[in-house]
């Protein structure tokens, strides 16, 4: 403001956070030197507003502006690092994308780490908070070693549990679950001296460290804080992990976004149980023998202490095998052998106090082995595979296994040692040469399935329907390359005649692609086929540009005309055949052509195409599995796709599970009778 030409004063009216006027200089402005004035805030916030500003590094402070006007400290804090915590929660709930760190281990005998130094202070609580999921690592240790504020915490965050704990400065851990599998893990400290050292996250593959680290693994952290107990602010410069602010140690951290999303906190515990005793889950392993003489088996190595009482506990259901076999020669000798069809137990090792079998219902059984430990020693915990008779080695089929759905491991009634106890294919258990695992590969309990369970009738499912039928599969690369094709007959029974052709589409193709690659094998149908399964495949859309045209078409020259003629030439072909379309599922967002977001050369959107899948069946009265619905799309790529576009291993597997089911649905609906 100026009066009489010169300079009276400087209000500052913008809006913001101010909470003192800053001082002003001109002295480096010509004509102006020596000019100065009183500096005052105008009204940035109203009088009797509030607002929040930063005080210091990751601190907010809450402000109360005042007559004058003035902004008075209201002595209230909050952490950024806590605001954004809670931002992400709901963001996550929301279906949004959350910044995370993805920990990736080096390759070697390695104890991968992230840290940083801090002073600690005699007298002080300090709680190490650290906001982790399971990657392909699941165990998160939390450490500082120095004496005056010893702890280590060991967490599981596969299970939700604690594994362990130790430290003479230790004073509680504690484990909070956030939902989609992210947990707040947290170790409080008591100090005891004043002490520099380095505060450290570091992640392994079963709690044990240093390990055999592959290069590729590793888990997600989204935040690591050092606060005192009570405040929020973040003693650390930094909450991500990513930053420079920490150090890292055999291990690289990059910044992606958090998997899995939308996220919701998971149902209460009692309904969660009731749902999988009446609906069941996919979550069970099977366990295969190598198809060379050995000792098929899988394990994990713990240490107990002479007299620690040793509760083990295996969930599993025959297969092809039908005998599980629990050991160990050294610690606490166990050799105990269950029979899954009988729910029999031949108890074995000088160690077993008690061995019981608990029926679970659908062929499930509950193998229990109670044991006093009788040496201070590590061991092999192993899960052993047994033909019907005999013991080991023996030689394997290489196709024959069990099922396992859980295996937990408890000392002196402490939480589960066991990592990974639902999933056995991971690197947290070791595996005998040739045993292969295969996660997700059964139905656990779903007691509907067999009302016999709960007092009703028999219940089927209609799988006997589809054994022996006489199948023949039309597609592309998804369908003759070995993906779901193979696995559906094996979980079916059905007798397979793969007819599909890479790179091929049903119709006129616009570009280098040769046309009529799938039609063309119409003519192989042969002629007592029972079943016909028809997937039009990505490669109308994405690689032969096929012009779409429109409803009501009928020749190989657009999409919709070769949906039609294809299905009239497979009646003419195969009269008694069952004719049923399996729906195309979209590329992830990294590959180039087959994917949704993008139009081709002819104009056209890969919707457009499921579409015309959909109406062409609906107006045949073609029975159609919609494969998107068993969750394979652009946005699971990563989970189920080798490059984007074919299946991976689990892809390959929930592909030919889904589709399974739906025609076990189709046959109780009757469309294999008459």
């Amino acid at each position: 403001m100026v009066a009489g030409g010169a300079l009276t004063q400087i209000l500052i009216t913008a809006s913001g956070s101010y909470t003192m006027a800053p001082s002003f200089s001109f002295a480096a402005s010509a004509g102006l030197a020596g000019a100065a004035a009183a500096v005052v805030l105008g009204t940035n916030a109203a009088v009797g507003e509030y607002f929040w500003t930063e005080v210091s590094t990751g601190v907010l402070g809450l402000y109360n502006v005042t007559v004058g006007p003035a902004a008075t400290d209201t002595g209230v804090r909050a952490a950024t690092s806590a605001l954004l915590s809670n931002v992400d929660s709901l963001a996550m709930i929301e279906g949004l994308s959350v910044p995370t760190a993805k920990l990736v281990e080096a390759v070697g005998a390695v104890s991968p780490s992230v840290y940083r130094s801090y002073s600690f202070v005699s007298g002080e609580t300090i709680e190490h908070v650290v906001v982790a999921k399971a990657g392909e690592r699941s165990a998160l240790q939390l450490i500082h070693s120095a004496a005056g504020a010893s702890y280590t915490a060991n967490f599981n965050l596969e299970e939700g549990l604690v594994s362990s704990s130790s430290g003479a400065n230790l004073v509680s851990t504690a484990m909070a679950a956030l939902g989609g599998g992210w947990y707040e893990c947290k170790a409080v400290v008591l100090v005891a001296a004043n002490v520099t050292n380095n505060v450290q996250a570091r992640m392994s593959a079963a709690g044990a460290l240093p390990y055999a680290a592959d290069g590729v693994s590793g888990m997600y952290i989204r935040s690591i804080v050092l606060r005192k107990q009570g405040l929020m602010a973040n003693l650390f410069p930094s909450s991500d992990p990513a930053n420079a602010a920490f150090t890292k140690q055999s291990v690289t951290v990059t910044t992606t976004t958090s998997p899995y999303e939308p996220v919701l906190i998971p149902l209460p515990p009692i309904v969660d149980d009731l749902d999988v005793i009446v609906r069941g889950r996919i979550t069970a392993s099977k366990v295969v023998e190598s198809a060379v003489s050995g000792s098929p088996s899988t394990w994990q190595a713990k240490s107990v202490a002479v007299g620690d009482l040793i509760v083990w506990k295996v969930i599993a259901k025959r297969a092809e095998r039908k005998r599980l076999n629990l050991f160990s020669n050294s610690a606490a000798v166990i050799d105990c052998t269950f029979d899954l069809e009988l729910g029999t137990v031949s108890q074995g090792g000088a160690a077993v106090t008690a061995a019981s079998v608990l029926a679970l219902g659908n062929g499930w059984f509950q193998c229990t082995v109670e044991a006093t430990a009788t040496a201070s020693a590590s061991s092999n915990w192993q899960h052993r595979i047994f033909k019907e008779t005999g013991t080991h080695p023996y030689v394997g089929d290489g196709v024959s296994g069990l099922y396992i759905q859980r295996s937990e491991f408890r000392i002196n009634g402490g939480t589960n040692a066991f990592f990974s106890s639902e999933d056995l294919s991971t690197s947290s258990w070791s595996k005998s040469a040739g045993l292969t695992v295969t996660p997700n590969a059964a139905l656990y309990l779903g007691l509907l399935a067999d009302p016999s369970n709960i007092g009703g009738d028999p219940y089927d499912d209609e799988s006997e329907a589809l054994v022996g039928v006489k199948w023949a599969a039309l597609g592309s690369s998804i369908t003759i390359g070995a993906y779901y094709a193979t696995l559906l007959a094996g979980q079916t029974g059905m007798v397979l005649t793969n007819l599909g052709v890479s790179g091929s589409a049903l119709g006129l193709s616009t570009t280098a692609y040769p046309s009529y690659g799938m039609s063309n094998r119409i003519i192989d149908i042969p002629a007592d086929t029972e079943l016909v399964t028809l997937e039009p495949g990505p490669n109308a859309f994405g690689a032969q540009e096929v012009p779409l045209g429109a409803f009501g078409d009928t020749t190989y020259a657009t999409h919709y005309g070769s949906l039609w003629a294809a299905c009239v030439a497979i009646r003419a072909q195969a009269p008694n055949a069952k004719i049923v379309m399996i729906g195309t599922y979209s590329g992830g967002p990294g590959h180039a052509t087959h994917r949704v977001g993008r139009v081709n050369g002819q104009g056209n959107t890969m919707d457009q195409f499921f579409k015309a899948e959909r109406e062409v069946a609906h107006a045949l009265g073609i029975p159609f599995i919609d494969i998107s619905q068993s969750g394979m799309g652009y946005l699971t790529s990563t989970l189920y796709m080798a490059d984007e576009l074919h299946p991976n291993a689990a892809g390959s597997l929930r592909h030919a599970t889904y589709d399974a089911e739906c025609l076990r649905q189709m046959a109780r609906r009757g469309l294999f009778g008459a």
